[in-house]
């Protein structure tokens, strides 16, 4: 095992060699015996010794407590003091450089001995304690999340940088204040805030709203975020702080939004879909049986769109879906639904007609809107529809129905000649389709 080597640092030459003396006896390797603050950090420096064992009063410009500051300072060398004067100013000074030891003149050997090992082994032991420590706070600074910890109080006793970035405020600003402070919460739904102590974590009984997001408030606005918390507890089970960890789940809730709206709406025209449709529908027929009123369903059909697909290709294709969506949707009413049913079939709601005639009329208006070539960028296309009218309560009361009826009178015209509609009520035997075609 190698010896530990102590430098000495001590202005009077006898008591100098005693003390090089009994460090040696005891085992010890003396780095080097100085006489003044200013070769004593010098020394230090060059030599890194395990331990400086530092008069504190010296000859020269700095006494042995400026030095030991500077010998700390620039190499972490623990030090313990040897001196004569115990007055209290002297001590007060000593103690805001946190030495490792200090021993009174004259003092034995074995005192020596404990100080040395005492200091040595706490000095191996707060290094250990701070190469965790950076271990960790490399970890926290490293990690996705933001992390903030409180003490006790709930006053914030560390952040990260994530956790800067997600509050947008520096950790100087925030060192020390409440963690109220810090982390504004409010429920995403109420608009209500949502207190984060230390009390409120340790209650049993949960603290955050179960059945609504949170938002963080920014100086820039609101942030959705997940948060979780933990209590730090003392060697006697006692709460000592707090760790606070929360995350920004902006894609996240886009992602759910993003999903919630596909269940409902065709993922090509952003249209309704046959779900919300039927819902609407639904929701229509119920008003109009109450008041008494008339409600329209077309389906429309793009004629020979297939050939459209076979000759310029299905993204070519999908573009036209989405001009035609465009336009139906500029076309019609806020009222009115339009929606997708799948492939080239659209859906209107028309949810107040006073009578048969206007939706006649709308679907007149709405061929005539196809007359315009589509404007697809790189090319225009002409593409006609043929409509099926169907109109409650005539020709049904119920969803299925009143869609089977409109599908019926949309392939009638498609029979008959394309470009054109047909009302349910004028489907006849004679006229009824014999089978789907393009």
């Amino acid at each position: 095992m190698n010896k530990k080597r102590i430098l000495v640092v001590e202005d009077e030459r006898l008591v100098a060699k005693h003390i090089e003396n009994m460090v040696r006896g005891l085992g010890y390797d003396v780095a080097a015996v100085v006489a003044t603050g200013e070769d004593a950090v010098r020394t230090a420096l060059e030599k890194s010794p395990d331990l400086v064992l530092m008069d504190i009063m010296l000859r020269g410009e700095i006494d042995g407590i400026t030095a030991s500051e500077q010998i700390w300072e620039q190499a972490a060398i623990p030090v313990v003091y040897l001196t004569a004067y115990t007055d209290e100013s002297t001590l007060e000074r000593a103690k805001v450089t946190e030495p490792f030891g200090y021993l009174l003149k004259p003092f034995e050997e074995k005192d020596l001995y404990t100080a040395i090992e005492m200091a040595v082994y706490k000095h191996k032991m707060d290094m250990r304690l701070k190469k965790r420590e950076r271990w960790l706070s490399t970890i926290l600074a490293s990690i996705g999340d933001g992390v903030i910890s409180t003490d006790k109080e709930g006053r914030v006793s560390f952040m990260n940088s994530v956790a800067e970035a997600l509050t947008g405020r520096g950790k100087a600003d925030c060192i020390g204040k409440g963690l109220v402070e810090v982390l504004n919460l409010v429920g995403e739904k109420t608009g209500r805030k949502v207190p984060v102590s230390v009390r409120n974590i340790a209650r049993k009984k949960p603290w955050l709203p179960l059945d609504q997001g949170l938002l963080l408030l920014r100086p820039d606005g609101k942030l959705p975020v997940e948060i979780g918390a933990a209590l730090i507890r003392d060697d006697k089970n006692d709460i000592d702080g707090t760790v606070l960890v929360f995350r920004d789940v902006t894609q996240r809730k886009q992602q759910e939004q993003r999903l919630n709206f596909l269940a409902i709406h065709d993922s090509l025209t952003e249209l309704p879909n046959r779900t919300l449709f039927n819902d609407r529908l639904t929701l229509a027929l119920a008003g109009a049986s109450r008041r008494e009123q008339k409600i329209a369903v077309m389906m429309l059909d793009l004629d020979h769109f297939k050939k459209v697909n076979d000759t310029l290709g299905h993204s070519v294709g999908d573009r036209l879906l989405k001009s035609v969506a465009d336009r139906l949707i500029h076309f019609y009413r806020k009222g009115d639904t339009v929606a997708r049913f799948g492939g080239d079939e659209f859906m209107v709601l028309l949810s107040d007609v006073s009578k048969a005639e206007a939706a006649v009329q709308t679907a007149e208006r709405t061929l005539k809107a196809f007359k315009k070539a589509f404007d697809l960028k790189d090319r225009k296309i002409h593409i006609n529809a043929s409509i099926g009218i169907a109109i409650h309560p005539e020709d049904g009361n119920d969803v299925e129905t009143l869609t089977r009826n409109a599908d019926i009178a949309m392939y009638a015209a498609k029979e008959e000649s394309r470009n054109t509609f047909k009302l349910f009520s004028q489907v006849t035997p004679d006229l009824a389709p014999r089978g789907r075609t393009e």
